[in-house]
């Protein structure tokens, strides 16, 4: 597997672990990838088994891949049973990964089965809901309110009715000096910077970037990323997926430090680039690995063994 260089990070903001519903095993050490065709083609059906719900579903979907020929096979062996049946990241996790990669691609077919599948892995329909929050501002409105909308309508099955029981979540209504308070707070944290200078700060972003930093201070920082249902450390992992499956180098390399600032570990960013290699392609996944070798090669630190 690669390997991420060590960084220096700050543990505040960590989300609390909940085990995932329907998860086999806890996260530990990534498991070897080339182990023999029955190995993988078993841990392949695990994963449908968690993804899908049951063994039922799992033994469905085994065969749909199956009847694919070798693209299928791939699916079932590679995808499932090499990516995700590794255990360093959590189930949980790793469909916040693809659910954000999806979204982001615009892939509405397979964004359906894994908002159903994230759910299975222990997602919350109020955290669902968030990922579509927090992709507006990194993918653009209208990939969120899509994604929305197709969440809107997977929850509602999953509960039995044609409209969701409760709705999303609202916009909290904040006046002008609270949104700005608001996101500029959110810099300390996404900047490792406790002691940050606001002021400055804020006269800096307005003097280089104008009306775009107004709307980033506010809109992004101030109405998204302080929003409650997901903790920073989740808000964290949404974005570095999305921009690295959109292949925005430069922001990603801002917020891959960011990430690590907000818990987001080194094993968890590699897990994250190698299951963006099966959803989004190897380019986009090894242009993130670069730049994750670059953000932390910068922190100073040596390579890890």
């Amino acid at each position: 597997a690669c390997r991420i260089y060590t960084c220096r990070r700050s543990t505040d903001y960590r989300s609390g672990r909940r085990p995932d519903s329907l998860e086999a095993n806890p996260p530990t050490k990534g498991k070897d990838m080339s182990e023999d065709v029955t190995t993988r083609s078993e841990r392949g059906l695990d994963v449908l088994r968690t993804l899908g719900g049951s063994a039922e579903a799992a033994k469905g979907m085994g065969e749909y891949f199956e009847n694919l020929g070798a693209v299928g096979q791939i699916a079932l062996r590679v995808g499932a049973g090499e990516v995700w049946g590794r255990t360093a990241l959590s189930r949980r996790d790793r469909s916040l990964a693809v659910i954000s990669f999806l979204t982001g691609l615009g892939r509405e077919v397979e964004l359906r089965a894994h908002i159903a599948g994230g759910m299975n892995h222990g997602l919350r329909a109020e955290e669902i809901d968030e990922i579509f929050v927090q992709i507006g501002a990194y993918a653009g409105l209208p990939f969120a309110l899509a994604g929305a909308g197709i969440a809107n309508e997977v929850i509602a099955q999953r509960e039995g009715g044609a409209r969701r029981k409760t709705p999303p979540a609202p916009l909290e209504a904040k006046d002008p000096a609270r949104r700005r308070a608001d996101g500029l707070d959110l810099l300390k944290t996404l900047l490792g910077l406790p002691n940050l200078d606001t002021k400055a700060t804020e006269q800096q972003i307005l003097a280089s970037q104008g009306a775009m930093g107004e709307l980033v201070m506010d809109y992004a920082f101030g109405d998204v990323w302080t929003r409650p249902a997901l903790s920073r450390r989740d808000r964290s992992f949404i974005v570095i997926s999305v921009l690295a499956a959109l292949n925005m180098v430069h922001e990603l390399e801002i917020h891959l430090q960011g990430a690590l600032n907000h818990g987001v570990t080194k094993p968890e960013i590699e897990e994250m680039l190698l299951t963006l290699a099966v959803y989004g392609g190897f380019p986009r996944a090894i242009e993130g690995l670069r730049t994750a070798h670059k953000v932390c090669g910068r922190a100073g630190a040596g390579r890890t063994p």
